[in-house]
């Protein structure tokens, strides 16, 4: 049976089902290789790497820059490395500066690492992060750091 459209039910419901997902999905602010960027409903979900090192070190400048402009207090924070984790202490450098900007009081910072091998770097980040007062936690899963930045 066609609706009056001329569209099957199943098609309808197609569209209504993608329709759905659009309207509570993300919303994209950067794609790049290496680099994106999203505004969740409630925090800024930041993916860097896998890249070369000025990609990695780009990304994590332009993440520092979308918290101060947004003014986020939640930020997810993936981290991909494939060629050389140390790519990735530009996020230390990232942390420095927002906390000589200015981050809100409730600023909490959610790291995975998705590569093994970041580990280190990560916790090291979040070792920063406490000395520079900020609130920073690194998780295996991305459900668990959802977790904790909602709460």
């Amino acid at each position: 049976m066609q609706s009056a459209g001329g569209d099957s039910g199943t098609a309808v419901a197609r569209r209504s089902a993608s329709t759905a997902r659009t309207m509570t999905s993300a919303t994209p602010i950067r794609h790049d290789p290496g680099c994106e960027i999203d505004q969740e409903e409630r925090y800024l979900r930041v993916t860097v790497g896998p890249g070369l090192a000025d990609e990695v070190q780009q990304c994590y400048r332009i993440f520092a820059n979308e918290c101060l402009t947004r003014q986020s207090s939640r930020v997810l924070l993936i981290g991909i490395a494939t060629i050389d984790p140390f790519y990735h202490l530009a996020g230390r450098d990232a942390l420095r500066s927002l906390a000589l900007a200015g981050v809100p009081a409730d600023f909490r910072l959610a790291l995975v690492a998705k590569s093994a091998t970041l580990i280190a770097v990560y916790d090291a980040a979040v070792v920063e992060a406490g000395r520079l007062g900020l609130q920073a936690r690194r998780f295996q899963t991305e459900e668990e750091a959802k977790r904790w930045l909602l709460a």
